[in-house]
């Protein structure tokens, strides 16, 4: 993370967890902070919210399935 941040290249992070809870989830708090400082200092951010693709497709397949047996 560090040298990518120094040599300012680009990095691509998904997460559906939430920014704050970072630090339960790696262990270490000032990990944590110090990722979270860097990759905010130069990003761009997108937040999306709503209910999920992949859950919703996976529901109509099993609707499928279910009017077929």
């Amino acid at each position: 993370m560090h040298s990518r941040y120094e040599l300012r290249r680009s990095i691509a992070i998904t997460s559906n967890r939430a920014v704050t809870d970072w630090g339960k989830y790696l262990k270490d708090a000032t990990m944590a902070t110090t990722i979270v400082d860097r990759l905010m200092h130069r990003c761009s951010m997108l937040e999306f919210e709503g209910k999920s693709y992949r859950l919703k497709e996976a529901a109509s397949r099993l609707a499928i399935n279910l009017e077929n047996s």
